[in-house]
């Protein structure tokens, strides 16, 4: 059987989500994305800031454009159904402290759409990202 992964999925929306209840945009309000998981063991994602803000984001080599601004990286990818995790393990990023990293995901499914969970590296948050499965921008 295929793993529900499999496929390509684009981005509904990310936020953080803070230890006192706040839910904030972490790339603005209408940001795009696509991640992409083929049956080989392959992952690619790209995850953009589309708002007036975008431009204040140019150094891949910050942390901050990374997480607010613009982050695309690639690699390998394996689920451990057990604990409702993917790890990410990353071959080529645009910020460069990810490369050769593994970065654990939690994960749910929902009808046609994947939830990411991650601790966030600025802040105490939880990054969450939402996605759809296929269809177009």
């Amino acid at each position: 059987m295929d793993s529900p992964f499999i496929g390509t999925w684009l981005l509904v929306s990310q936020h953080s989500l803070y230890p006192d209840g706040r839910r904030q945009p972490s790339r603005g309000d209408q940001p795009a994305g696509i991640l992409i998981y083929d049956r080989a063991g392959n992952m690619a994602v790209q995850l953009m800031r589309t708002d007036a803000r975008a431009g204040e984001y140019t150094d891949l080599g910050a942390l901050e454009t990374a997480m607010e601004g613009f982050l695309a990286y690639f690699g390998r990818y394996e689920v451990d159904a057990a604990r409702q995790i993917v790890r990410h393990r990353i071959i080529g990023a645009s910020y460069p402290p990810y490369r050769g990293t593994i970065q654990i995901r939690r994960y749910t499914f929902g009808g046609d759409t994947l939830t990411l969970e991650a601790a966030s590296p600025l802040d105490r948050s939880t990054r969450v990202l939402v996605w759809r499965r296929g269809g177009s921008f």
